[in-house]
């Protein structure tokens, strides 16, 4: 009996031990709010929405994977084409850096599913790879690949750099530029487009300013009425419209 008793109480503290153990091992999770008011909404170059819309986020870090969701809701309707008050695209992501001992280089996996609630459509899925390095510029590679949907076999690449810098006491400021490069399923490859752009950040405010600049309109073709044969006006294309997004800015991490 007491045989037992002693073993019970040695099993007991062991668990308590590896309890502990796997408590100061356990990743703390890392939470990012964002919230974003735009001029306009432009993804890869193409206008979804001229007019104003309000860009809220999640994402939760500090963990194996990354978990975020971003969704876009439109505050103007873009000419009648869309929805105000309504959510027209809603993101699932998912994200995991690879192991890699170092720390100037970075490789992270992503993965992000596109939704569309006041649309209807179907969902687009995308698979990720990205290579960044923490350097002057800190110059940043992406290479992203549609597995489902409307993007489904089409490739997408973009290369970045961005340079920040202290402006005045708690007022920080970056400038930067991107590169998109398309190789769709069905259309043109080439060279879609290029952005610069510059922001200030005090405390958890950032103001920004975007201008995107079409490079092949083959490539990246001009929004506008879609006109069949006959020269009726069937519908209304999205592509390359809004030159200049400002952007103010809310994030908060804990």
């Amino acid at each position: 009996m007491k045989r037992k008793l002693i073993s019970g109480v040695l099993g007991l503290s062991m668990l308590a031990v590896a309890g502990v153990a796997m408590a100061q091992e356990a990743p703390t999770p890392e939470v990012s709010l964002t919230a974003d008011f735009a001029s306009a909404y432009v993804y890869r170059g193409v206008t979804f929405n001229d007019g104003a819309v309000f860009q809220p986020g999640l994402e939760i870090g500090g963990l194996p994977i990354t978990i975020g969701v971003w969704g876009n809701l439109d505050i103007d309707d873009y000419d009648g084409m869309l929805e105000s008050g309504q959510f027209s695209e809603i993101d699932l992501v998912l994200g995991y850096s690879l192991p890699i001992e170092s720390d100037v280089h970075g490789v992270d996996l992503g993965y992000t599913e596109y939704t569309y609630p006041s649309g209807g459509g179907d969902a687009d899925r995308e698979l990720a790879i990205s290579y960044k390095a923490d350097v002057i510029s800190a110059p940043e590679v992406a290479a992203y690949y549609g597995i489902d949907g409307a993007i489904d076999k089409s490739w997408y690449f973009e290369g970045s750099i961005e340079h920040e810098a202290k402006l005045y006491e708690e007022i920080d400021g970056a400038v930067g530029a991107t590169l998109g490069y398309v190789s769709p399923d069905v259309g043109e490859d080439g060279f879609s487009h290029y952005t610069v752009s510059a922001s200030a950040t005090y405390k958890i405010v950032t103001l920004g300013l975007t201008y995107i600049g079409q490079i092949d309109d083959k490539v990246l073709p001009d929004a506008g009425p879609v006109v069949d044969d006959t020269g009726a006006v069937t519908g209304f294309g999205i592509g390359y419209d809004a030159e200049f997004v400002g952007t103010v800015g809310l994030a908060y991490a804990f």
